[in-house]
């Protein structure tokens, strides 16, 4: 990197030391295994990471590193593992409002409006009609689909589907989105556009994020910090903090040598 991204650097690290950031999330010492043929295999090895509060990470890697399995972990949606996983140094007890997922299907339910499918999001919260109904304003308004309230699902692109999923997780304002590969079925266009409006609802709802994905370019432009994970079993190989300013340059050098950082780290063994 040239000097002036190093000067970034030194900065922003600086301020990360004058201001000490909470650990909202803690995995200690994960392992998982899964049965296949009868015989335990081993997906996850001693997994170990800390998540700050308000922090954007992306974990990126190959099919079948292990990826989306440490997310529903955190979810709660699988408690099948060895270690730790806290929440505010509490450990987590299955899945709890406390999180949301997105997955890379909307999963909408095709017969329901936006505002109907959004509701579910609240259906576990105890809220009069009046709270309700601005809740699900507010995360409409946030996603930006003003006036599509009353559409139905196949009234609505592969995106704007997309949106709605977002905002039936977040409409019950959780304080951790867990989104595994959401943008995996959109076309490149789409894509970009999902990860721009992504960055600036995370932005705006201040929320601590996790981000699964196998696109490198992908992570770099979003997170704060790159989780390497290398298959077989799945382990962190390298943890790349991204320390440059937003919005970024998807076309800067740094943000193309960050790329290519990752990408070698995830290919030096020639396993894809």
């Amino acid at each position: 990197m040239n000097s002036t991204v190093k000067i970034q650097s030194d900065e922003a690290l600086a301020v990360e030391h004058l201001i000490p950031r909470k650990t909202l999330v803690a995995f200690q010492n994960i392992q998982k295994y899964f049965v296949v043929n009868q015989s335990p295999v081993k997906i996850i090895e001693n997994f170990n990471l800390d998540i700050h509060e308000g922090e954007f990470v992306a974990i990126v890697g190959s099919s079948g590193c292990g990826k989306s399995t440490l997310l529903r972990l955190l979810a709660g949606l699988d408690a099948d593992f060895e270690g730790q996983i806290t929440i505010d140094g509490q450990p987590i007890q299955g899945i709890g409002n406390d999180r949301a997922v997105v997955f890379q299907e909307h999963r909408l339910f095709p017969w329901l409006t936006v505002e109907q499918n959004i509701e579910l999001g609240l259906i576990n919260e105890k809220l009069n009609t009046q709270d309700k109904h601005q809740q699900i304003a507010d995360a409409i308004a946030l996603i930006g689909l003003n006036g599509f309230e009353k559409a139905y699902p196949h009234q609505l692109s592969g995106g704007m589907s997309q949106r709605v999923a977002i905002a039936r997780s977040l409409v019950a304002q959780p304080r951790i989105f867990l989104l595994d590969e959401p943008f995996g079925a959109l076309d490149a266009l789409t894509r970009h556009q999902m990860q721009n409006e992504l960055l600036r609802i995370q932005s705006q709802a201040k929320i601590t994020t996790l981000f699964i994905t196998h696109d490198v370019e992908e992570a770099v432009t979003l997170a704060d910090r790159v989780v390497i994970l290398k298959p077989k079993p799945g382990r962190i190989e390298q943890v790349i903090h991204v320390d440059l300013p937003r919005p970024r340059n998807r076309s800067s050098f740094e943000l193309h040598q960050l790329k290519e950082q990752v990408f070698n780290i995830l290919t030096e063994d020639k396993i894809i």
